[in-house]
């Protein structure tokens, strides 16, 4: 959080016994200078609460290159302290990557100059009106490599996912198809991949840099393609946060060319303990470069992607939203019947449609992908209107997330 000019920084002191954060604390309480908005203990709660400044001592030992690069992706800094006696110390902290170093013995005067020096750049706005420039910055970067697929229960969006994937890593060979259904996950089982390693994997990779990314990610044999399955324990899933899950697609947008992503078919703001239900689903279609919205060829499948597709609008997803019908009726007066409501209610960027094929069920039973016939040749049709061609990689706007553009994550691996 970067303050209004005259106004104090805002600071967040990471506990530790050393006599400098209680010294520091008491001088910003009785002189000001500058506001601890909090004292933490915990990652997560570093990387919930909002501030400019992070000041924090190299003996902490949840201090390290995953959790410092999630700290600079929510567009914060970080002064790290060190003990002079101990002369590997700063160096540490300078490999780690934080923004700036004292030494434990400095005044709470030198404390704040060097803060001050530290403070981050104000995040870019969305423009008020089209063609109009942010007040921030320059204009947002072209859509990127984001593709979140979901749409009503019962609509085949993950066989579309799965489908999509193959056929987009088949044009670009550098796709990861993510499972991020937090009400019935599946991908894993339905491709016959193990249910570990996953998306808990992942987080604890990116955000607090144990294990490796890569390490996370499986791959379906029948046509390479990466995947990161989804967290088998759906209770589990109210213990991640959305952000982190953002930050691990972050992660990978850096070092693929397309993510495809599937998503509960819940999407509406339920409260719940701790956070409202089906959360992810609703951030990650707020942050997409891409929708795909699926569902049946039916009156009933109809009316309840409509709904969706009204749930969707409201959280203004970056890129176009695509309709497919999947399991499609052949007779084409019908299939102009259900394009003529759609397009009545809510004109998508495109309206594929997609037969119903045997060689689906086939393949959920052994596993793998569906055959070629007319299921994936109408996938590789709607794939043409989604992604007409490859996104280019200096377009990626996942690639270079506002705060620090082009910053590499030194301890993603």
């Amino acid at each position: 959080m970067t303050p209004a000019p005259g106004s104090e920084p805002e600071l967040a002191l990471v506990f530790s016994p050393e006599p400098w954060v209680e010294d520091l604390h008491r001088h910003f309480a009785d002189h000001g200078g500058a506001r601890i908005r909090q004292v933490v203990m915990d990652q997560r709660l570093a990387l919930d609460e909002e501030y400019a400044v992070l000041v924090v001592s190299h003996r902490w030992p949840a201090l390290t290159r995953g959790f410092i690069d999630a700290v600079h992706d929510r567009n914060r800094t970080i002064l790290g302290v060190y003990d002079p006696e101990e002369p590997s110390a700063r160096a540490f902290l300078a490999d780690l990557g934080v923004d700036g170093v004292i030494a434990n013995d400095a005044s709470p005067a030198g404390f704040l100059s060097v803060i001050l020096t530290l403070l981050p750049a104000p995040r870019r706005t969305v423009p008020e009106s089209p063609g109009s420039e942010p007040r921030g910055g320059p204009a947002p970067e072209p859509p990127g490599n984001l593709t979140v697929v979901g749409g009503p229960a019962g609509g085949g969006s993950t066989e579309i996912a799965i489908e999509l994937a193959r056929a987009l890593g088949a044009s670009t060979g550098d796709v990861v198809l993510v499972d991020a259904d937090d009400v019935a996950p599946s991908i894993a089982q339905r491709l016959g991949l193990a249910i570990e390693p996953n998306v808990r994997t992942a987080v604890d990779a990116v955000e607090f840099g144990v294990g490796t990314l890569d390490g996370a990610l499986a791959t379906e044999v029948s046509a390479g393609l990466a995947v990161l399955a989804g967290i088998p324990n759906v209770r589990a899933w109210d213990q991640l946060r959305p952000a982190e899950l953002v930050d691990v697609i972050a992660a990978l947008s850096r070092r693929r060319a397309g993510l495809v992503v599937d998503i509960a078919s819940r999407i509406e703001n339920v409260p719940g303990p701790g956070r409202a239900r089906y959360a992810i689903g609703r951030t990650l279609l707020g942050e997409a470069d891409t929708v795909v919205a699926v569902t049946t060829g039916t009156p009933v499948g109809i009316t309840r992607l409509l709904a969706w597709v009204a749930e969707v609008r409201m959280l203004a997803p970056a890129g176009p939203v695509h309709v497919v019908v999947n399991r499609a009726p052949a007779d084409g007066f019908t299939r102009a019947e259900i394009t003529a409501e759609i397009v009545r209610t809510y004109p998508p960027a495109s309206l594929s449609f997609v037969p119903d094929d045997e060689r689906v069920a086939a393949a959920s039973w052994l596993g793998n992908g569906v055959g070629r016939g007319p299921f994936t040749r109408a996938v590789a049709a709607a794939l043409n209107e989604i992604h007409p061609a490859p996104v280019a990689r200096e377009k990626q706007r996942w690639a270079r997330r506002p705060g620090r553009p082009g910053r590499k994550r030194a301890g993603v691996t």
